[in-house]
């Protein structure tokens, strides 16, 4: 409630005990007997005599008649809200006195009107409040009525409002002025490395609206989702004039970069050695920037992405990538009918590039429409005697890319949310044009969903994964593959053929749960199965897992530790451990 109508409130109520207070000096000095023998109650036509009897506590029949007690009794009768003026008097009785109570009520309540709020629901809030038409008005009931409006305002329409005039009239007409509150200014407090203008372009409000706090919320919600605070908050100031305020933003920032580097040993590339950097928020300007580079024997490989979310006002971006990979691979040769074939092996180079354009449709959606252009290179270790590579060797081939994405997110944090979902449909077409090889047409879809079961954080997270091939032959680079950390636990990424081909289908479960500050445990399950065109599977024929994880909220960003059991291919349960960055979905 603005300072402007509780000063006019306490007015009011003042100006009220004031008359109470002059009134009984009219009271009758000495008497013959001063006991109170009666108590009448004169003047009310619509209240009841027990209302203002209620209020009478101190002056008793059977005790002395004592004048400070008489105005105490007054200033409760005002207190009940319901009269305008009110006195007593003292009557001589033949055996003590009586004590005259005379009131004036408050008008009976014709009509409740709202200035400047033609375009709200006041029938909404009049029917809630305490002060109803057809009764007498209670300026005590009225003016908690007017504390409620406030808030009231705040939840429905997400206005700021005060009330600039207060009149009822002697017709019972009660007219309450409102006046919608004007942002001053808005201060952005706490982030030491982002830059304003980073904030400041996620923010559809401006100095000089009028006080939204829905849509304040709504842009707050879109700085959150930048992945760059772990908290934000707001404030209104109080003003001068109680028409303006000033909104301060408090925030909190995390550590959005990271640069890590060691060995790792492993079949078959043998010794790497790995040097990696990434900032999600490079040099406070909102724009995204990975490199890293892998040395081992035989084989190089770099990788270098950048990010622009604003190439211009209207939230279009701009992203590439550019990489080189090689690894050592191998190819069986062995079949049941000749079980002791070695496997060929030797080198594949992926060269390539990415380049994407998004554009938001609405404030949870996004469009993006996605170039990749890249070379795939095979090279067999060849024995001594061999000049040409085996028969059955994988053949060299070019890709070139276009694809087509929406995305939408209405979930109310980047790291972890606890309601909303998540939706991406992806068409990828594979062109013989510009030196492609490949000519394909295949969807991915992704859903996730988040149920917060329990206050504190206790999230139940469900994820459904599909891919298809909608026309085309996929070369392997362009297979659906699953297992992994990332969507089957418990199976190695497309080690065998229920785990690559040219559709899948992937169910992802978690109940995340805290364990301490910083901490949160994850039980899942997993549900997954690719598979050819040619083929037919059934829900029965799904490989499953299950595991248990942690999720760990460091400096370096947000780790994950999952430990999955799949099964092998002797249906027996074995257990791996994946370690990744970020939440699984």
């Amino acid at each position: 409630m603005s300072k402007h109508f509780a000063q006019t409130a306490a007015a009011l109520i003042c100006l009220l005990l004031l008359v109470g207070v002059i009134t009984p000096t009219a009271l009758g000095q000495g008497a013959p007997s001063n006991i109170v023998r009666e108590i009448v109650i004169q003047g009310n036509t619509h209240l009841d005599d027990d209302v203002i009897r209620a209020a009478i506590v101190k002056t008793q029949v059977g005790q002395p008649a004592v004048d400070e007690l008489i105005l105490d009794d007054l200033r409760s009768i005002y207190d009940t809200g319901y009269f305008q003026d009110a006195s007593a008097t003292k009557e001589q009785l033949a055996d003590g006195i009586a004590v005259v109570f005379y009131v004036v009520e408050n008008p009976i309540v014709t009509d409740i009107v709202f200035r400047n709020a033609e375009s709200y629901a006041m029938g909404e809030f009049e029917r809630q409040m305490r002060v109803q038409r057809g009764k007498v008005l209670n300026v005590i009931d009225l003016v908690e009525d007017l504390r409620g409006l406030h808030s009231w305002f705040a939840e429905k329409y997400g206005r700021l409002i005060h009330v600039t005039d207060l009149e009822a009239d002697t017709q019972g007409i009660v007219v309450v002025e409102l006046t919608e509150t004007v942002l001053k200014g808005v201060e952005i407090v706490g982030n030491e490395k982002t830059k304003d203008f980073v904030i400041e372009r996620e923010l559809t409000f401006e100095p000089g609206d009028v006080v939204d706090i829905k849509e304040i919320d709504r842009s707050l919600r879109r700085v959150l989702m930048l992945g760059f605070f772990d908290e934000i908050t707001r404030e209104f100031s109080q003003e001068e004039d109680p028409s303006e305020t000033v909104l301060t933003i408090n925030l909190k920032e995390r550590k959005t970069g990271s640069a890590t580097f060691g060995v790792a040993y492993g079949k078959p590339d043998g010794l790497v050695g790995f040097v990696e950097a990434a900032d999600d928020n490079f040099l406070g300007r909102g724009q995204r920037i990975n490199a890293s580079l892998q040395l081992g024997k035989g084989m190089q490989s770099y990788e270098f992405g950048f990010y622009e979310p604003y190439i211009e006002k209207g939230g279009t971006s701009l992203g590439f990538n550019l990489y080189r990979r090689n690894s050592n691979i191998e190819k069986k040769l062995a079949t049941t009918e000749n079980p002791d074939l070695e496997p060929l092996t030797g080198r594949k180079s992926t060269t390539g590039g990415d380049i994407t354009l998004g554009r938001p449709f609405t404030e949870f959606t996004r469009g993006r429409l996605t170039l990749t252009a890249e070379n795939n290179r095979y090279v067999q270790n060849l024995a001594d005697d061999e000049t040409e590579p085996h028969e059955d060797w994988f053949k060299d081939y070019a890709t070139r890319i276009i694809g087509f994405g929406v995305n939408t997110d209405t979930t109310d944090h980047p790291y972890y949310p606890t309601e909303g979902y998540r939706n991406d449909v992806y068409l990828e077409m594979g062109l013989k044009m510009l030196g492609g090889d490949s000519q394909f047409a295949k969807l991915r879809l992704s859903h996730s969903r988040y149920f917060e079961l329990f206050d504190g954080g206790y999230v139940f997270a469900v994820r459904g994964l599909g891919g298809r091939t909608l026309s085309g032959t996929l070369e392997e680079n362009e297979e659906f593959k699953i297992g992994g950390a990332n969507t089957l636990r418990g199976y190695s990424y497309g080690a065998n053929d229920s785990l690559k081909g040219d559709n899948m289908l992937v169910v992802n479960a978690e109940f995340r749960f805290p364990i301490v500050e910083r901490v949160t445990g994850v039980v899942f399950t997993d549900w997954g199965r690719a598979w050819d065109n040619d083929e037919k599977i059934t829900l029965s024929e799904l490989n499953n897992s299950f595991g248990l994880g942690v999720r760990l909220d460091t400096p370096l960003g947000l780790l994950r530790l999952d430990y999955g059991f799949g099964k092998d291919e002797e249906n027996k349960r074995t257990g791996q451990f994946y370690f990744g960055v970020g939440q699984t979905f």
